[in-house]
């Protein structure tokens, strides 16, 4: 890919100090990129190949408050000077059968999942269209962790996937509004990762193990490194043409595994 090597650039992540976070970080820095990690999680949360390197930057940001967001975006900037790319990573799930879903569980994962979000998105197109365009017209990315239940049902998943799918429609009207104003908004959809929650439940739930080998047709989990590398992509410029759209990657999970 051409337009990955762009040692300039500086690159925002949301969750930053979770699995996908790092394994994005890191590929990220071996690209070239500049890349802050936002995070409420302390700084010891980040690995220690990655912590070391120069390139790196911890933040404290609690995307639940407006405060926290906008002294992170503040600090960044006085850092590095511009923010090209805003990944907003940070996110929750909290499975339960509908009948017994707890209206506070929901109320919490929209919080983090959707109006974290849109606090991290807001402030980072309100500091991109300031910005400078390159030579495609770009000023910056906003660019959102979806989820491949954004668009179809999975059991227990209703506050989870309410929200991813709340954030998807979101993406699409600020890509609307924004592609005039040189910033490209898209998502990455992954599948089921290997990773936070999911991760535990697949080893503490052979219930849960089950369903995610009946739901994916390539017939493993996905990695953080290859959700990673899809946020490569989106980062770079070889994407500059794409706005508004959602990058599926998830083993082919919405297809419905047959037998």
């Amino acid at each position: 890919m051409s337009g990955l090597r762009q040692r300039s650039r500086v690159v925002a992540i949301s969750g930053g100090c979770g699995d996908i976070g790092q394994a994005t970080g890191r590929r990220l820095l071996r690209e070239g990129f500049r890349v802050i990690l936002l995070d409420r999680a302390p700084q010891d949360a980040i690995s220690s190949d990655l912590s070391g390197n120069e390139g790196l930057t911890y933040l404290y940001c609690d995307v639940t408050s407006n405060e926290s967001v906008d002294s992170a975006f503040q600090k960044a900037v006085e850092i590095h000077g511009s923010l090209d790319v805003a990944i907003a990573n940070a996110g929750m799930v909290a499975n339960e059968p509908f009948l017994e879903l707890d209206e506070t569980n929901l109320r919490s994962t929209m919080e983090v999942n959707f109006f974290g979000a849109f606090r991290l998105a807001q402030r980072a197109a309100r500091l991109m269209v300031k910005q400078p365009a390159s030579e495609h017209g770009v000023r910056g990315k906003i660019l959102f962790t979806g989820s491949w239940v954004q668009d179809m049902p999975f059991p227990l998943g209703t506050s989870y996937i309410a929200s991813k799918a709340a954030v998807k429609m979101m993406a699409m009207v600020m890509a609307q509004e924004l592609a005039s104003e040189g910033v490209r908004v898209n998502l990455l959809a992954p599948g089921i990762v290997f990773a936070g929650l999911s991760k535990r439940l697949h080893d503490a739930d052979p219930e849960f193990r089950d369903r995610v080998a009946a739901a994916i047709p390539l017939n493993e989990m996905q990695s953080a490194e290859s959700v990673a590398d899809a946020y490569a992509f989106l980062c770079s410029s070889d994407s500059d043409y794409m706005t508004g759209s959602s990058l599926l990657v998830d083993g082919g999970a919405t297809l419905v595994k047959r037998s």
